[in-house]
């Protein structure tokens, strides 16, 4: 564990320089911020402060080069204290946490602000922030609404939600990185949930009477074609109905027909559309015409 007197010097130490700074916020319905932070060092280095302001809860950090063993201590803001391995330069530091203590309630509005000075120069830093399920940004765009830093941003909607994003690059060490922003939560009118609850229930419906109209035309569709047959036909046709498909040498064994009488029967279903045939080697595949079924 990191001796407590190194705690107190957290604000005061200046971090390794950091090569690439990524950043994603996720925001929930109940204002509670999830924070995940990957540091890429451009210099090997054992020790990494940081300072957050608001209580953390849920902390992890981790590392690709080994184990990383921090310790937290929680008041009104959190200090962070890490001991790790970077012994490589490519290799990363990644931190994760939450807190309740990033948005607060503004005027039946909501204003996150949260403070992620890494407290070291960093070469680039992407940043992410994604707001909760039907939340809109006050103003009319993103140039607009409040975001006090960075002023540059850029917002697009990503899986029903909104998400920002900054893109920075040549932080000093004594830059803040500090994250503002002002939206609103826009919930469902009650007329329009009773609208489209209606909508997929008329929809459920229609598409019952729509099932039974097709079927009930199929079957007369099929009844009005098999009432017009004679003998031999609807001898033939149960059997290619009962098979699905069948070979034409088949039906010769299975109505004692000759094959003469059973290739003029088919020929005659085939004219009327009835069956259709299809060449298989030395004889025929017999199958139902769907479309002469259906009415088509």
């Amino acid at each position: 564990m990191m001796p407590c007197a190194s705690l107190a010097d957290t604000a005061q130490t200046r971090n390794p320089d950091i090569k690439f700074y990524k950043i994603d916020v996720r925001l929930d319905e109940e204002s509670r911020s999830f924070v995940q932070l990957v540091m890429t060092f451009k210099q090997p280095d054992t020790r990494f402060t940081f300072k957050v302001l608001g209580r953390v809860e849920n902390f992890n950090a981790s590392s690709n080069a080994g184990p990383v063993e921090c310790r937290v201590a929680v008041s009104g803001t959190s200090d962070i204290d890490c001991a790790m391995n970077l012994t490589d330069m490519q290799k990363e530091l990644r931190l994760s946490f939450e807190t309740i203590d990033f948005v607060k309630p503004l005027d039946n509005k909501f204003y996150f602000s949260a403070d992620l000075t890494p407290h070291a120069s960093v070469d680039s830093a992407v940043i992410s922030l994604r707001l909760p399920s039907n939340s809109l940004l006050v103003g009319e765009d993103i140039s607009s609404s409040v975001l006090s830093y960075p002023d540059k941003a850029s917002a697009h909607i990503a899986g029903g939600n909104i998400l920002i994003n900054w893109d920075m690059s040549s932080l000093t060490a004594g830059d803040t990185l500090k994250l503002e922003v002002l939206y609103e939560r826009v919930a469902t009118p009650l007329w329009f949930q009773l609208r489209l609850r209606y909508f997929v229930l008329a929809g459920a419906a229609f598409a019952v009477v729509l099932g039974f109209i097709i079927v009930r035309h199929f079957r007369k569709s099929e009844k009005l074609v098999l009432s017009v047959l004679d003998e031999y036909e609807r001898k033939i046709v149960d059997i290619i109905s009962a098979e699905g498909e069948v070979k034409q040498k088949k039906i010769v064994e299975l109505t004692n027909m000759s094959k003469a009488k059973v290739s003029r029967v088919i020929k005659s279903l085939v004219n009327r559309g009835v069956v259709d045939v299809e060449r298989s080697g030395r004889t025929n595949r017999v199958r139902m015409s769907k479309k002469k079924l259906e009415g088509q």
